[in-house]
């Protein structure tokens, strides 16, 4: 899970992650952090998090105006204030704040918090929660390119990344929505969003990996692909 601490003390985003990370421990889930001491510089970020810890007072721009645009730019991110004043209650509610905590942290409401965060996230659509080397990876559905089979288990490529899951092609594809993901053979599974172009033979992916299309699938490919593109509306793919 990707999350961004946004408080100007850095005293504070040591000691929040010294919670954090018991709760990765207790909860076998890896977390990977990013720091930032004034919303200008957060706001210069990729804005690709699953969960924002955002200090309600900063200089220059204070937490609630932060937040304002990164919900223009990321809609989904789950955003939880930290303030010592808890009449920030109802700004919060302008940024659809997931939570709000006290300072100091209280590390049993911090787990509460938690909790329901990766509640909430875990039965979100458009992600999947996948168990990576004894560790639950939450994965955006949208972000995962292909996936290769290695002996009984397989290769998922997501980006610049790729790491080996612990289970069969056949059972990874049954967690991934079928209108989105084609098995073009039985040694690769690729998501239709990122297909740059094809031909009887093969397909080329946006991260410039190829996948192999069996004979016996290439026609029902070829459907599965246009149904995709009218569905999704996607512009630019080569069909």
């Amino acid at each position: 899970m990707k999350i961004a601490i946004c408080d100007d003390q850095m005293f504070f985003h040591n000691d929040l992650k010294k919670h954090l990370e018991k709760y990765s421990q207790k909860r076998n889930i890896d977390f990977v952090y990013s720091d930032y001491t004034n919303g200008a510089d957060f706001l210069r970020s990729n804005f690709d998090y699953d969960l924002v810890f955002m200090d309600f007072q900063m200089e220059g721009l204070d937490g609630l105006q932060t937040s304002k645009e990164l919900r223009k730019k990321n809609k989904n991110v789950v955003i939880i204030f930290m303030t010592s004043f808890s009449s920030i209650v109802f700004d919060a509610f302008e940024v659809n704040a997931f939570r709000f905590l006290l300072k100091p942290i209280d590390p049993q409401k911090l787990e509460e918090a938690l909790n329901d965060c990766i509640c909430s996230l875990e039965n979100n659509d458009d992600y999947i929660v996948l168990k990576i080397d004894d560790m639950a990876k939450r994965i955006r559905i949208d972000d995962i390119i292909c996936a290769e089979a290695s002996d009984k288990y397989c290769y998922i490529s997501i980006k610049n990344e790729s790491f080996l899951y612990k289970k069969t092609l056949t059972e990874l594809e049954k967690q991934l929505p079928s209108d989105k993901f084609f098995r073009c053979h039985r040694t690769y599974l690729v998501g239709m969003k990122h297909i740059v172009s094809h031909n009887n033979n093969e397909i080329l992916l946006d991260n410039k990996e190829r996948a192999l299309i069996s004979k016996m699938k290439a026609a029902t490919f070829k459907s599965s692909f246009l149904s995709y593109i009218k569905r999704y509306n996607f512009e630019g793919q080569n069909v």
